[in-house]
């Protein structure tokens, strides 16, 4: 991990070169960081990190209307086709030929945008109001992953929802549930930290999962209409399935393991819908105008504001499970 210095970048055409105000450490750039991959997306070259920010306009390129300089802005690090069968379809999350920011999926790869002037497409960019937080709206992408998780899952209204894994995708699937209108959000996890975490968010029922008797609670006597598995272990799946009641939904969240045994004989039984979530589609948009109407506060998740200068402390901090939900970065 480097932090380099590289001749000052010049818009192009349709294009914005930003000055990078927040940016969220993910899961992904940590997998990166430790492994190199994530899943087969596998780095090959240098990359710069980073999906997860907000900026403020630097410099519009020749052809941008409605940005200026000064502007705040949140950008999407999604730039879909729009040409394939999925995009077509309105299905942009699942383009067949995504560019997406901080991502080894292409070759070369697609620079993220942790560097201090990203030039990103204008049509990346949300303008915002002047008094926006700008660390807050930084949250905005993965708040994003979870309203479209929310939206997979189909109608909460009054419902009862179970989040297993209560990290920050987790939380944010709660919260997200909430404002989508559930009645009782329930959550489980395996560390005592984690656990704590979920009391201090304010949802009414938590769980160890690390407990049979506290979990038998929950599977016993199945109550759950929804159940977002945010934790991508597989015993959590199986407690997912578990706590569904039936014609309920589980929606996977979190990225399982290859090969994972999972018991799915009460899908059949109870006609439980198991759905996978990729992603978003139009929900960043969403997810920017929840942050800076204040409908959602995500501002309790973040852990630490630490500096780009000194990468190891910040992914030092980042693998801290016990102490850390999201390391916000800055230059």
């Amino acid at each position: 991990m480097l932090i380099e210095e590289s001749p000052r970048p010049e818009p192009g055409a349709g294009q914005i070169r930003l000055r990078f105000a927040f940016g969220g450490v993910c899961g992904s750039d940590i997998h990166y960081f430790q492994h190199g991959r994530v899943g087969d997306s596998v780095l090959r070259g240098p990359m710069v990190l980073g999906h997860e920010f907000s900026a403020v306009v630097d410099l519009p390129g020749a052809g941008v209307d409605g940005f200026a300089p000064g502007d705040k802005v949140a950008v999407t690090p999604a730039l879909p086709c729009g040409r394939c069968d999925y995009c077509r379809r309105g299905l942009s999350n699942l383009c067949t030929d995504m560019t997406f920011m901080g991502s080894a999926a292409r070759f070369p790869h697609c620079d993220g945008g942790f560097a201090s002037e990203p030039v990103v497409e204008a049509r990346q960019c949300i303008r915002l109001p002047q008094e926006a937080d700008l660390r807050h709206v930084a949250m905005a992408e993965p708040y994003a992953v979870a309203l479209h998780a929310v939206a997979m899952a189909g109608e909460l209204s009054g419902a009862t929802v179970l989040v297993t894994g209560a990290g920050v995708i987790g939380q944010m699937c709660a919260t997200a549930a909430r404002a989508a209108g559930a009645a009782r959000i329930l959550m489980s996890d395996i560390a005592p930290a984690a656990l704590q975490r979920a009391r201090a968010l304010g949802v009414d029922e938590v769980f160890d999962a690390g407990d049979p008797a506290a979990m038998a609670a929950l599977t016993d006597a199945p109550r759950c209409d929804a159940v977002f598995e945010a934790s991508g272990a597989a015993p959590a799946l199986n407690a997912a399935i578990a706590a569904c009641r039936p014609r309920g939904t589980v929606v996977q969240v979190g990225f399982l393991p290859p090969r994972a045994p999972v018991d799915l004989a009460k899908l059949l039984t109870r006609e439980i819908r198991l759905v996978g979530t990729y992603r978003f589609i139009d929900e960043f948009a969403e997810a920017v105008r929840q942050i800076t109407s204040g409908e959602v506060d995500l501002r309790p998740m973040i852990s630490a504001d630490l500096p780009l200068d000194d990468p190891a402390a910040v992914f030092a901090r980042a693998l801290d499970k016990n102490e850390t939900l999201k390391v916000m970065v800055h230059f």
